[in-house]
């Protein structure tokens, strides 16, 4: 369910993000768009859909009906968007990093390889590398050579999540935008896709949280059967089970807000025990670290952590 609700190939309206649309659009109308543009933001707040509904206006300006800028919505019948959901446009290229794993150096190469050949139209081409932290050095390196030979109608756009540290030598390249969603905006988006996909809400949201995390922890209780009336124990326990059987850190992230929120509750009420509780907050966590890291036993992490529960 939530795969195809956070996709933003199927995002067909955009949200909280015309500002940083206007933004590109007024560059590339003006003929000052970078060769390298760089959108820093948490991941899940909607930069590669902000960039799914960039494509679509400047590959398809000249026609009104298929892109409107007046309400930020994609035309699903129009070709230009079918070709984009099937990959299928030549003078767009995506990479993208599998999950939790680099993007591989054979992919860069190959990259340099398709750019390296004249586009078959006269269009721009754009290169989209999302996850854009998860290069490692060589694949930095050889990313960096491509980046430094000139071009004229070769752009690319990188995303970067902040899920690892960023390799400076791709910033130092780049002209960077960081995207950023306040509150109001934040929940503007997470209501629109509630209201939209009629999604029952088991977990409280905040700013904190991005849409797509909130959309992904959400789906997570409806498939761990997880009520929002359970127990903090028992959502942890059903979590770190859900976890043992298909190793989505994503689980154990979901489980560390969770806590963060429970241990912030315990803080407004419980001024004189803040250190305390700042202290059993990191332990906690540290025992999530060393579950994902060490791959420890799952019941013995959970014991420690209902221990150091019942002493706050």
């Amino acid at each position: 369910m939530s795969a195809n609700i956070i996709d933003p190939f199927n995002s067909t309206k955009l949200v909280s993000m015309n500002k940083y649309l206007n933004e590109m659009v007024n560059l590339y109308d003006s003929q000052k768009f970078p060769k390298v543009l760089l959108l820093n933001g948490k991941k899940g707040i909607g930069k590669f859909t902000l960039v799914i509904h960039f494509l679509n206006y400047v590959y398809t300006q000249n026609d009104s009906n298929t892109y409107s800028r007046k309400d930020s919505t994609i035309n699903i019948n129009s070709n230009f968007y079918k070709q984009l959901l099937n990959q299928t446009n030549q003078d767009i290229v995506f990479i993208k990093a599998e999950e939790n794993k680099n993007i591989k150096i054979e992919e860069i190469r190959s990259l340099k390889s398709t750019i390296s050949k004249s586009p078959l139209s006269n269009n721009p081409r754009f290169i989209v590398i999302d996850e854009v932290e998860f290069l490692n050095e060589s694949s930095v390196n050889a990313l960096l050579k491509t980046l430094e030979e000139p071009s004229i109608n070769n752009f690319f756009i990188l995303i970067n999540n902040k899920q690892a540290e960023l390799i400076k030598t791709i910033s130092s390249r780049c002209f960077i935008t960081n995207i950023f969603l306040n509150k109001s905006e934040n929940s503007s988006v997470i209501d629109y896709l509630v209201k939209k996909n009629d999604i029952e809400t088991f977990i409280e949201y905040n700013n904190d949280l991005s849409p797509g995390l909130f959309i992904r922890y959400n789906d997570f209780f409806l498939k761990f059967n997880i009520s929002k009336d359970d127990k903090l124990l028992v959502k942890i326990n059903k979590l770190l089970n859900g976890y043992k059987k298909i190793k989505d850190k994503t689980l154990i992230n979901l489980i560390s807000y969770l806590i963060d929120q429970y241990f912030s509750k315990l803080v407004e009420s419980n001024r004189n025990s803040l250190d305390l509780l700042s202290k059993t907050k990191l332990s906690i966590f540290e025992n999530l670290n060393d579950l994902t890291l060490y791959n420890l036993n799952v019941n013995s992490v959970l014991h420690s952590i209902e221990i150091k529960l019942k002493n706050v």
